[in-house]
C-alpha cells in the first residue's frame, strides 16, 4: 500500500499565518508566523501546498517564499474548490476562504446543520446546512479590535490582552476591562447561538476554532467543542478533495 502524499497546509489570517504539514488528514509539524513575514521551519517541504488566504496584499510574497523552498503546486481555497459541502451564498466569490476551510472540515465532523464560530481578529460564524451546504454567517469585531480600540480611543485605559479572573467586579481598571470583554462576549456569542438555532433547529450542532474560544467559552454550562487547528484541517481535507 503506498504512502499517502504530503500537503502542505497554510491558513494566512489578518495578524499571523498557520502552517502544518498533512499527511492525508493527519497534521504534523504545525507551526504559526506573522503573516507579514513569511517563514517555514520543516526539513522536507512538500511540492504541494494548499493555502487559504484572507490577506490578499501578502499572497504574492507567501507565493514566491514557498515556491522558493520547492513549492511547485499551490491551491487557493476559494468557492471553486471541491468543499465537500455546496455552497449556496448569493455572492460566493465573497466569501473568505478559511471560512470555507471551516464550513468544510465542520461538516465532516460534526454533521449537519452545524454552526462554525472562529475567533480571529473578526468574530465569525459560518452556517451549513443539510441540502444547501454553506448558506452564509455573521461577522462580528474580534476580541483583539475591542483591546486595541479601547487603548487607541481613551487616555487612561491601557492595552491588554485576555486572562483568567475569579472576581465579578474588577480590582482594577485592567481587570473591569478583562471581565468587560469575558462576559460581555460571551453574552453576544450566547445571543447570537440562541437566535441561529432559533432559526436552525434546537439540533443544530456548534463549533468553535481561532485563539480566543478557550477563553470565551471557560466556565459555560454548555460546552461547545474547541478545535484550535479546525481551519488547517478543513485545508488538509480540501487537499483530499481535490
Amino acid at each position: 500500500m503506498s504512502a499517502k502524499p504530503t500537503t502542505l497546509v497554510v491558513d494566512i489570517g489578518n495578524t499571523s499565518t498557520s502552517l502544518a504539514v498533512a499527511r492525508g488528514l493527519t497534521l504534523s509539524s504545525i507551526q504559526r508566523t506573522p503573516s507579514a513575514t513569511p517563514a517555514l521551519k520543516l526539513h522536507a517541504v512538500p511540492k504541494r501546498a494548499v493555502i487559504a488566504s484572507v490577506k490578499p496584499g501578502v499572497n504574492k510574497s507567501w507565493e514566491k517564499f514557498l515556491k522558493a523552498k520547492g513549492v511547485a503546486e499551490i491551491l487557493w481555497v476559494n468557492h471553486t474548490v471541491n468543499l465537500g459541502v455546496p455552497v449556496s451564498y448569493p455572492k460566493p466569490e465573497t466569501i473568505g476562504a478559511d471560512r470555507l476551510a471551516n464550513a468544510c472540515e465542520a461538516a465532516a465532523d460534526y454533521g449537519t446543520p452545524v454552526v462554525v464560530c472562529d475567533f480571529g481578529t473578526a468574530l465569525t460564524f459560518d452556517i451549513v446546512k443539510k441540502r444547501e451546504g454553506y448558506v452564509g454567517g455573521i461577522i462580528c469585531p474580534g476580541l483583539p479590535l475591542m483591546f486595541d480600540y479601547l487603548a487607541e480611543k481613551t487616555a487612561l485605559l491601557p492595552h491588554i490582552k485576555p486572562a483568567k479572573t475569579k472576581h465579578i467586579v474588577g480590582r482594577s481598571t485592567g481587570e473591569a476591562m478583562t471581565i468587560g470583554a469575558h462576559f460581555g462576549y460571551l453574552g453576544m456569542v450566547k445571543e447570537i447561538l440562541a437566535q441561529l438555532k432559533k432559526e436552525l433547529g434546537r439540533s443544530t450542532k456548534v463549533c468553535a476554532t481561532g485563539g480566543f474560544a478557550k477563553w470565551v467559552f471557560e466556565g459555560w454550562a454548555h460546552p461547545v467543542p474547541v478545535d484550535p487547528h479546525l481551519t488547517l484541517k478543513g485545508l488538509a481535507r480540501i487537499a483530499t478533495l481535490n
